[in-house]
């Protein structure tokens, strides 16, 4: 695998809960720059694979697979949490791919959350750990610049959560659906259907 000794040495690192140094589109021009034709492939399948979404190319890079495997298995895991604690069957849910020991951990981290947006901040603190954890190895190689983009939108997506703006859209969400009850119910009466 191809060395990015100059690129990979002036990024900033940051720690998990800081905004990142700079935006995952800044990110992606420097690596037009700097990065390989064939590599910039496998930059652009990060955000895919964060999707938990397969692509054959992510087989090149051992740190993309690895991801998406525990990515795959962390959701699997949370669907099979979720599933037994309200009595579903967690079965067309589930994606192919297995649950380790690891991802079932991480899962269960995120289940203990006290409310949704600490589930979303403890998934995103569990997959800032995997992305240190399984690109640990490879300082200067092109899968430390694909687990430079994986912590950026990590980074990039808690620093999106606001409180103000997810109440105006709960709001928005709830009056959308109240509106639409209320045009149901207008349009049964209309056509003398019993509501």
């Amino acid at each position: 695998m191809k060395r990015y000794w100059y690129f990979a040495s002036t990024l900033a690192s940051f720690p998990f809960g800081v905004p990142p140094p700079l935006s995952v589109e800044e990110f992606d021009v420097l690596c037009s720059r700097f990065v390989d034709k064939e590599d910039l492939e496998l930059v652009r399948h990060v955000d895919v694979v964060r999707r938990g979404e397969y692509a054959t190319c992510i087989e090149r890079s051992s740190f993309l697979k690895t991801y998406f495997e525990w990515e795959r298995g962390v959701r699997n895991a949370l669907v099979m949490l979720r599933a037994k604690a309200n009595k579903w069957d967690a079965e067309q849910w589930i994606r192919p791919g297995s649950a380790g020991a690891d991802a079932l951990q991480s899962a269960q981290a995120v289940s203990a959350a006290p409310n949704p947006l600490q589930a979303e901040l403890a998934f995103e603190h569990e997959r800032w750990h995997a992305v240190e954890r399984f690109a640990s190895l490879s300082i200067f190689e092109l899968d430390a610049l694909l687990a430079y983009k994986m912590k950026l939108l990590i980074a990039t997506r808690c620093a999106s959560f606001d409180r103000e703006r997810g109440k105006q859209g709960f709001r928005t969400l709830y009056q959308d659906a109240v509106d639409a009850a209320a045009e149901a119910a207008s349009s049964a009466l209309e056509i003398g259907v019993a509501t």
